[in-house]
This record gives C-alpha cells, sequence and structure tokens, in this order.
C-alpha cells in the first residue's frame, strides 16, 4: 500500500484561480455598478436575439451582492477542493465551465417557456454542477468498493484500504464521511429552498445539477471504457 501524499493548495489551485476569478468580479460589480450586469449577465433576450454568447461566461463569474458571493465561494471551496483532488485540474476546469454554461441555458430555457425574462448572475449553477459530479463519484467509489469486497472474499485480491485513487491521487479529508444517500437529501432540500426563496434562480441550479452528473459520468466512462465492476 502507498504511503499517503501531502496535501497543499496546488491538488486544488483551479479551484482557488476560480474563486479569485469570481472575487474580482464582484469587486468590478462594487466599483461599475449596474454597468457590469447589464453588460454580463444572462438574459435570454440579450443572448437569443443580440447574440450575445459571451455572457454564458461572464454571468457565472459575477454576483449580486456580499451574500451572494460569499455563500457561493463557501460552497465553491469546499466542494472544489474535494472533487478537483479527485479528477484532477482540467478535468475539473472542464467540469465546471460547463456545468455552468448548461446551467444559464436551462435558466434561459425557462424564461422562454415561461415568458418571464429576467438578468441572472452568479455560479451556484456552476457549483450545483460540482454537486452532481461529487453524486457521480460517490457512487463509482461504492461500486467499487463492493467489487473489490467480493474479490477480496474470493482471495483474487488482498485486502487494502484505498488510500489514494487509481490515479495516485489523495483521498480528501472528509470524502469518506459523506454517502450518496445523504446527499440525495441535501440536494432536494436545496432545489426545494431555491423554488421557495424570492430571487433564486432555481431553473439554473437544476441545469447545473443534470449537467454535472452527466459530465462526470460520461468522464469516467471515457476513462474506464465502462464500469467494469
Amino acid at each position: 500500500m502507498e504511503a499517503q501524499r501531502a496535501v497543499s493548495w496546488r491538488n486544488y489551485s483551479v479551484t482557488l484561480v476560480i474563486m479569485a476569478i469570481n472575487i474580482a468580479g464582484y469587486i468590478l460589480c462594487t466599483q461599475m455598478g449596474e454597468v457590469v450586469y447589464n453588460i454580463g449577465s444572462i438574459n435570454a433576450e440579450k443572448i437569443l436575439v443580440d447574440r450575445q454568447y459571451y455572457r454564458f461566461v461572464t454571468a457565472i463569474f459575477l454576483h449580486a451582492d456580499a451574500e451572494h458571493i460569499v455563500g457561493n465561494m463557501i460552497y465553491l471551496i469546499g466542494l472544489g477542493q474535494m472533487v478537483e483532488q479527485m479528477i484532477g485540474h482540467i478535468r475539473f476546469a472542464i467540469l465546471y465551465l460547463l456545468s455552468g454554461f448548461g446551467a444559464s441555458i436551462s435558466s434561459i430555457l425557462y424564461a422562454v417557456l415561461t415568458g418571464d425574462i429576467y438578468d441572472a448572475v452568479g455560479a451556484s449553477g456552476a457549483v450545483f454542477g460540482l454537486i452532481g459530479a461529487l453524486f457521480i463519484l460517490l457512487v463509482i467509489r461504492d461500486m467499487e468498493r463492493r467489487a473489490r469486497r467480493r474479490s477480496c472474499e474470493a482471495g483474487i485480491m488482498p485486502d487494502q484500504m484505498d488510500i489514494l485513487d487509481a490515479n495516485g491521487r489523495v483521498i480528501p479529508d472528509g470524502y469518506e464521511r459523506i454517502s450518496a444517500g445523504k446527499m440525495v437529501f441535501v440536494v432536494a432540500y436545496m432545489i426545494y429552498s431555491g423554488a421557495r426563496a424570492a430571487r433564486v434562480d432555481n431553473a439554473a441550479h437544476v441545469g447545473g445539477l443534470v449537467c454535472g452528473l452527466l459530465i462526470m459520468a460520461i468522464m469516467n466512462l471515457i476513462k474506464t471504457g465502462g464500469y467494469k465492476g
């Protein structure tokens, strides 16, 4: 069994970079006010009619107020440092950006279907993508452990703890205490709370979550060629 390696900020450097961009975006908003929101928010009319597609990116790095950004950054650092350590920097960056993009598309579709055209900003859609990705990682973890347990009982392989993942990455602190079942209840509560709260783009949350689930599942299939446990 390999020795566990020390964990440093380099293991989740992309998470820190994303956080820094969000903070810089918020500072810019406080200095320039509505100008930044008018230019960078998600707005179905401005994207579909005026073709301002850059808003898919800019909107996920802007926040409405201090409470908004603090809440999202707490979730980002907590989820990001776990997911990034498990899947690596490049795949994490792809996951985050595509989840944010999917969340924005979901927000636009909701606006068009309901006829309620609004401006939306925030990283929460991408953060929900990280939640979806972590759920898939937990499911894969539990499936692999059941397969390993069966192999150990059959004497095919020695019993051992998986301190490192398949790529030799350190399993993050707290990862062992999370279960897929618990996450289902947490996500259900978060979506329910978002649906009842004012000024919350719950369509983006659901879209980001679904994208995170799909992207992480696809990434795992590409990596393994399909689960063989």
